[in-house]
C-alpha cells in the first residue's frame, strides 16, 4: 500500500508519521487489497484535523476527524475506516459470484 502524507500549516514530526504508518498497516487486517492511502493533516486554530482517504478497488473510503491532539484524531479516523472496511468487505462477500466456467458455458450454448 502506498501512503502519501500531506501537512497544511504545520510540519509533522517523525514520531507522528511513524504512528500513522503503524495504524494504517493495521487496516490491512480488515481488507488486504488496499491500493493506496492519502492523509492530510491540517491545523485549524487550536485543533488538529485529519482526513484519510483509502482507495480500494473501485471504491474510495474517506474518514475525517478532529481533536486537540493529533494522535487522538488519527485514532478516531482509523476507527471510522475500520468500520467502513468491514462493511465494504461484508458487502463484497454477500454478492453472489458467478464462476467463469459457468458464464462461458452459457455463452457457447
Amino acid at each position: 500500500m502506498k501512503i502519501r502524507i500531506t501537512a497544511r500549516h504545520e510540519k509533522l514530526s517523525p514520531r507522528v508519521k511513524q504512528y500513522l504508518e503503524e495504524k494504517l498497516e493495521r487496516l490491512e487486517r480488515y481488507y488486504d487489497r488496499i491500493v493506496d492511502c492519502e492523509t492530510v493533516f491540517e491545523r485549524v486554530k487550536s485543533s488538529e484535523k485529519v482526513e484519510i482517504k483509502i482507495r480500494v478497488y473501485g471504491t474510495l473510503l474517506v474518514a475525517k476527524a478532529s481533536s486537540t491532539d493529533v494522535t487522538k484524531a488519527i485514532d478516531t479516523a482509523i476507527d471510522k475506516l475500520e468500520r467502513q472496511l468491514k462493511k465494504f468487505k461484508d458487502k463484497i462477500k454477500s454478492k453472489p459470484h458467478v464462476r467463469m466456467t459457468e458464464s462461458l458455458a452459457e455463452v457457447e450454448e
